[in-house]
């Protein structure tokens, strides 16, 4: 049975609460960290990392870019390699001699890959095709084979132009270079690894984005058997979706590894990263669960799962309570996060699940700390409340559309579920204005459908990509479709529905 927190006493309360709020203030999940202690491993990420998987996707924030940096950085790559991940997998990793990133967003992208300026020049290049770009970025990560005879650039200011075009020109010999490449690491016993990254940064145009995501599926078809050359490609689920026919692609896309965190995973990365960082937090967990931590090359790791169901709840209810509020109709305090921070898909992203909990430590801190719980319930819907907006700032990187789509409904005054061809007709007040809106974006953002299209074609292709990302999730009720929208969004747009999380905070009792 839980140890209940009222039996700590204020003061410990106090500083129980403070060193969990401290640990959760920095979220490296961006592939930013060269610190080992920031490294969590679910088991269902184990596949993921395995080189011999060529294609990973996931949705934006599960974890692709932190992965790039782990597999790209060859001090935190060596340790995971020693890892308690399976042997067969540590011996994979531990194989890596070397490791690249072609990372599109990073600060240094423009070093291995060309910038979206750049790209529709090159692509205009004769004989240039989206194959021909990858291979060569690809060829300019290692040392140049003299015999091959593809010039590097001499011009700082244009570095690609000189290989693009010779490489045009000559095909046969470029894609001959990359099975060179891999004869040549394979004869020295070597395996490098190369991993792609944030694709849908290659142009602001959906059109090239998916034709340069298609021409690195084909790059890889060609070097799958491989043994010297391992490439890996991380790629947004609804950019490998919009790729295109890519002839074999089911070759790929068979054995592509889906990036999903449970329940268990999230609550564990959680509690994980505390530990790492709270004396108080590991023998508390100790107390209530009975697990242990033992420090292990500066990190703290678990003598038994912390990954069981029924262990991290324990521990849960025995910092928040059972429910969320006096009786179970309020809702179970271990679920509770989850199903609201789920999006349309029923998936969570990790940032937004520990930007939820450090939220609610905040709010415990300032507007409940003299209540009986070390994270109080009412505290925990302000964290929901925050991750959604910290979640739909997130978005507005990479989806910009997303605003003006939904922000309609509340400017309409309506509510959810909101009727599908009621939907419709707000995107289409005002001779469309809110398509029009978003056909604005084109310049900075991908928008979901192709240039030119029909409104009748971009309201199809715009409620697709948003139930095909989770913003939405569809639902039949008397023979009408409904749309509704999760509490993860509805929140940071503020609009209402029957039941569920209020949008607005409640004042301090």
């Amino acid at each position: 049975m839980a140890v209940e927190t009222h039996t700590l006493s204020v003061q410990q309360r106090t500083a129980l609460r403070e060193e969990l709020r401290k640990a959760l203030q920095t979220i490296p999940t961006d592939g930013s960290t060269d610190d080992w202690s920031d490294v969590y491993v679910p088991l269902s990420h184990q596949q993921a990392l395995n080189p011999e998987r060529m294609l990973v996707e996931g949705m934006r924030g599960a974890g692709k870019s932190f992965w790039t940096g782990v597999l790209a950085n060859s001090d935190l790559l060596n340790k995971l390699g020693r890892h308690r991940i399976g042997t067969d997998l540590q011996d994979a990793l531990r194989g890596i001699k070397e490791s690249h990133a072609i990372k599109l967003d990073a600060p240094a992208a423009k070093a291995n890959f060309p910038s979206p300026v750049e790209l529709p020049l090159l692509r205009a290049l004769p004989g240039v095709t989206p194959e021909t770009i990858w291979s060569v970025a690809i060829l300019l990560l290692f040392v140049p084979d003299p015999a091959l005879g593809m010039p590097r650039s001499t011009d700082a200011h244009d570095p690609w132009q000189a290989p693009m075009a010779w490489a045009g020109q000559h095909p046969g010999r470029i894609a001959r270079a990359l099975d060179l490449l891999d004869e040549r690491l394979t004869s020295s016993k070597e395996t490098a690894l190369v991993v792609f990254d944030a694709l849908d940064r290659a142009s602001n145009e959906l059109t090239q984005v998916s034709e340069m995501t298609a021409g690195l599926l084909r790059v890889m078809l060609q070097l799958r058997f491989a043994k010297g050359l391992r490439l890996k490609a991380f790629i947004r689920e609804d950019i490998l979706a919009q790729a295109g026919p890519v002839v074999d692609g089911s070759k790929l896309l068979n054995s592509k590894v889906t990036l999903q965190w449970t329940q268990a995973d999230l609550y564990g990365l959680a509690f994980y990263r505390i530990a790492q960082r709270s004396d108080k937090f590991r023998a508390f967990f100790s107390r209530v669960a009975g697990i242990s931590w033992r420090s292990d090359g500066g990190r703290y790791e678990c003598n038994d799962s912390a990954d069981e169901p029924d262990k991290q709840e324990k521990l849960w209810r025995a910092l928040v309570g059972d429910y969320m509020g006096k009786t179970a109709t309020k809702g179970h305090s271990y679920r509770y996060i989850y199903n609201h921070l789920s999006d349309g898909l029923g998936r969570v992203a990790p940032r937004t699940f520990l930007t939820a909990l450090r939220a609610a430590l905040e709010s415990a801190s300032t507007q409940y700390s003299d209540k009986p719980h070390v994270i109080h319930h009412e505290a925990i819907r302000d964290g929901v409340r925050d991750a959604s907006t910290a979640r739909v700032t997130e978005l507005h990187e990479e989806y910009q559309w997303i605003a003006p789509a939904l922000q309609c409904i509340k400017d309409q005054k309506k509510t959810i579920p909101i009727d599908k061809e009621e939907l419709e007709k707000i995107w289409l007040q005002n001779k469309a204005s809110v398509l029009q809106k978003i056909e604005s974006m084109r310049d900075k953002a991908l928008v979901p459908w192709q240039n030119g299209a029909p409104n009748s074609e971009r309201m199809e292709r715009l409620l697709a990509t948003l139930e095909q990302i989770g913003i939405v999730r569809p639902r039949k009720k008397n023979g009408n479709e409904r749309i509704e929208l999760p509490d993860i969004y509805r929140l940071a747009y503020k609009i209402g529905r029957h039941g569920g999380i209020s949008t607005q905070r409640k004042p301090k009792s």
